[in-house]
């Protein structure tokens, strides 16, 4: 019966992440296989570059073996390309409570390790708890913190500060992996070439004395990565022109 349960799709109340040895076993054949189908497609479609050098120093990366991602949302399938940008290392990620209650998507979502994000207050506690069971498993947890996909959008909208509180009360670096787009060919294109970046692990600051102080410490924060990803995506050209409203 726990296999079951970890199957089914979430419903309103239930444990924000839950597990089996079968689910886990499904899920990791599922994200396999995304794999597999998701790079040939995204070439495909969009001709798609993923890199973890750093424009300014030339300098590539590795992924902390703990850390936030956090990126902006501009694409149907961001959560392929994003996936595919981390792989084969695995990630919990954080969609909306109700995509998660969907028949069949809800349990595909929640195999391949959606963490829904309920409404209400009086489950943030919940939600604190998902996330620390996802650093000290996957070691990774990814969030969309603009809150909605824009698509085309290249002028990254203001973020919500969960993510960032998340990474200064887990003490873990933020890492921003942004999604640049430009016309495949030329201006008059209406084909769209995809590269996402993956940049360097930023650390946070520590928490504060308060809940409240280290909030305004995690809205300070959030901002700074905002901007460095928006300043990202001016640095490589985004093409601002694509941008055609919310999902």
């Amino acid at each position: 019966m726990e296999g079951e349960k970890g199957a089914m799709r979430y419903r309103k109340g239930a444990p924000l992440i839950s597990e089996s040895p079968w689910s886990r076993l499904v899920g990791d054949i599922l994200v396999a296989f995304v794999a597999l189908i998701g790079w040939p497609l995204s070439r495909l479609l969009y001709s798609i570059k993923i890199e973890n050098t750093n424009s300014r120093s030339g300098l590539t990366h590795r992924l902390p073996s703990r850390a936030i991602l956090l990126s902006n949302h501009c694409m149907p399938l961001d959560p392929v390309f994003h996936g595919l940008a981390v792989f084969p290392r695995r990630t919990y990620f954080t969609l909306l409570e109700e995509t998660c209650e969907a028949p069949v998507l809800g349990s595909l979502v929640r195999l391949l390790g959606g963490i829904p994000l309920p409404r209400s207050s009086g489950r943030l506690k919940d939600i604190e708890e998902a996330v620390a069971h996802g650093l000290s498993t996957r070691g990774l947890v990814h969030f969309y913190p603009e809150g909605e996909c824009f698509i085309g959008n290249q002028r990254i909208f203001p973020f919500k500060a969960g993510a960032c509180y998340f990474a200064i009360r887990f003490g873990v670096p933020i890492v921003p992996i942004v999604s640049i787009l430009k016309r495949r060919h030329g201006k008059k294109s209406r084909r769209t070439q995809v590269t996402v970046r993956v940049l360097a692990p930023i650390l946070p600051p520590p928490p504060d004395k308060t809940i409240r102080a280290t909030l305004i410490r995690s809205i300070q924060f959030s901002r700074q990565i905002h901007d460095l990803m928006q300043a990202e995506i001016e640095r490589e050209g985004g093409d601002h022109s694509l941008y055609r409203g919310p999902m």
